[in-house]
């Protein structure tokens, strides 16, 4: 096949949409989509070198794999290398040892599983991950593993033409996966190969069924291919559901593109675009640690960031991938394959990075720094000694045991006193509550992680967050109707707005509670107030910066016009008891520190100080006299 021209522009299409949003998602909030593109590109290339393979009867499996490893390891490793040799010197034990975590599973492709099962992409601490990125290359492996693997077999009992026909077939069976999956798990549905197939496949289909079109209609098809990826990039965000089949915007998009095969246009073949796309693959690998070095620790990085990535993607690209190795034909000469023994090399020492805890050795400047110090004694935090934290956690008992339950020990015995009923915020706070509630006044609590507290509203989902909430909350009437509370405190981090309170609120005084009390949401950081706090604001007892989160301001006003319409309930202001307003009302600074102890040891959740210090000001006067009724 001759080169195209089209594809490697359509390559900085895609490229120059995740640089951007990576380093600033409010300039193109869809730009992750670019990823999506480069799935169809890779479907559309891989498609053509097995078909044509397959027609000739002259397809070689391990030559195939040979050259997916020759293209891909030797940048990859380098990248890999690079963040072993900055962690050695920089990085804390447990941040070090999650990179060798990392760096293990990127090298063995199995990235996209690891990373599925710590968060989703678009959560809090993803910028805490030097290779989060590489989930799609795991991805991309994976298809590089199992699709000719598949079709070579199947080439033994089917023709050509039915080889085709089972990838259309294929592709609309991943895309169904995709759509389902999306709606019930989607952070797997985002991570997972079955859920991505589709969009490879479906560049499969532009290669195996070309159209013959003409000039006009070709640039009629181009531009109406370049008008789905804009509008991609427009109108989704890191809010909404993906892939599913809002995807189909950037891959139908990608898919005209291809099949348009525009070789002279003046979007995909300019110097600039033709220059990017070259380098697309370096970029984007050195990108995201780039992101993840200055996001939040260097103002207007993006400014600096993306011409970096660039140039470093540049010379990745003139000193590592332009390396030719040689295309290999046989199965034993697989330990001539040289990216591979490369690999292996760093894939063991990561693994001795991750065997040995971080290396938490003298002999490592990153492990010993005051920054280490600070910083792992956050990472490892116990909120809560007495272990009531988990226990009354329904999603992370789930987590931890396997069983939907909750402990004797979190709801009273006794009748009256308080009851705390929300998410895992609510649950940091129960340490303050417990310290500072007197020892006869009964306290109960029911928590669950990511959970609105609600007598009627029904998640329905099939993971531990979902079956957690919907068993915290199917157990709260019978719960709150055993112990007669006088006091229910509610609370939850965000989406307030998706919550039936003033129905809860009702519901509650119905069964005697003299009080209902909605906690409004503590100040939160982006990606963690420790990691902030030591690299720009140390010592600073309030803090002002560009890392708050800006939903707390949204979630804030809302309890706060809810309680202007209503006085069933009380509303605890968080936000504006714990922060300091400008004359202007339009810039504040926030605690961050109580008695030389962090208010948060996360993005937002309590620290026991914290816990003690948010009760013991701002609550126990209401507390108190709803006891007293």
């Amino acid at each position: 096949m001759n080169f195209r021209y089209d594809i490697n522009g359509l390559r900085a299409i895609a490229v120059i949409a995740v640089v951007i949003f990576h380093f600033k998602s409010t300039l193109m909030p869809g730009g992750f989509a670019g990823v999506d593109i480069f799935f169809v590109i890779s479907g559309f290339l891989m498609t053509g070198i097995i078909f044509r393979g397959l027609e000739e009867n002259a397809f070689n499996l391990f030559k195939f794999y040979v050259a997916r490893a020759n293209r891909i390891i030797p940048a990859l490793s380098v990248v890999c290398v690079c963040l072993l040799i900055y962690g050695w010197f920089f990085l804390s034990p447990i941040e070090y040892q999650e990179v060798g975590k990392h760096v293990t599973a990127s090298l063995f492709f199995v990235s996209n599983i690891v990373y599925k099962h710590e968060s989703g992409y678009f959560d809090a601490d993803s910028h805490f991950k030097w290779l989060l990125h590489t989930w799609s290359l795991s991805v991309e492996w994976q298809f590089y593993i199992l699709y000719p693997l598949v079709l070579v077999l199947l080439k033994r009992f089917l023709s050509i033409t039915n080889l085709k026909r089972l990838v259309v077939v294929g592709a609309i069976f991943s895309l169904l996966i995709s759509i389902v999956l999306t709606m019930r798990s989607p952070t797997a549905a985002y991570y997972l190969f079955p859920t991505r197939a589709w969009e490879m496949m479906c560049g499969g289909i532009a290669y195996i069924y070309p159209l013959s079109l003409s000039i006009k209609l070709k640039k009629r098809v181009e531009w109406a291919g370049l008008l789905l990826i804009v509008l991609s990039y427009a109108l989704i965000s890191s809010h909404t559901p993906w892939p599913g089949y809002l995807a189909l915007l950037p891959v139908l998009g990608a898919y005209l593109i291809l099949i348009a095969n525009r070789q002279d246009s003046v979007v995909t073949n300019n110097v600039v675009f033709q220059y990017i796309g070259k380098w697309s693959y370096s970029i984007y690998l050195w990108h995201w640690p780039l992101v993840v070095f200055g996001y939040f620790s260097i103002d207007y990085w993006f400014i600096f960031g993306g011409p970096l990535s660039i140039l470093l993607g540049w010379v990745s690209y003139r000193w590592v991938e332009s390396i030719k190795f040689p295309s290999l034909l046989q199965w034993k000469t697989i330990l001539q394959v040289k990216p591979l023994w490369l690999s292996l090399g760093v894939a063991v020492f990561s693994f001795t990075v991750l065997y040995m805890n971080g290396i938490d050795s003298t002999y490592r400047s990153g492990a010993t720094s005051l920054r280490a110090k600070f910083l792992d004694k956050y990472l490892t935090y116990d909120m809560d000694p007495s272990g009531l934290f988990n226990l009354c956690n329904t999603s992370l008992q789930i987590h931890l045991t396997g069983k939907v339950q909750v402990s004797d020990k979190c709801i009273s015995e006794k009748t009256g006193g308080v009851f705390l009923w929300g998410d895992s915020h609510m649950g940091a706070l129960s340490t303050g509550l417990r310290k500072n509630l007197p020892p006869d006044v009964p306290f109960s609590q029911l928590t669950s992680s990511g959970c609105l507290p609600s007598f009627t509203i029904k998640r329905h989902g099939s993971n531990r967050s979902d079956i957690g909430c919907d068993y915290s909350n199917g157990i709260a009437y019978q719960s709150i109707v055993k112990t007669k509370p006088r006091v229910v405190i509610l609370g939850a981090r965000r989406f307030h707005e998706q919550n039936d309170w003033l129905n809860t609120v009702d519901t509650l005084k119905s069964l005697g509670v003299k009080k209902v009390i909605i906690m409004g949401p503590f100040p939160q950081w982006q990606p963690s107030l420790p990691l902030i706090y030591f690299q720009k604001h140390y010592g600073e007892e309030f803090i002002s910066d560009n890392s708050f989160d800006p939903s707390v301001v949204e979630n804030n006003s809302y309890l706060e016009h809810m309680h202007e319409d209503n006085n069933k309930f009380v509303f605890i202001d968080l936000f504006k008891s714990l922060c300091r307003f400008a004359t202007d009302k339009n810039s504040f600074s926030c605690r961050a520190e109580v008695d030389g102890d962090l208010i948060a040891f996360d993005y937002g959740h309590l620290t026991t100080t914290g816990s003690d210090f948010v009760v013991k000001n701002y609550m126990m006067n209401e507390i108190t006299s709803g006891l007293s009724y």
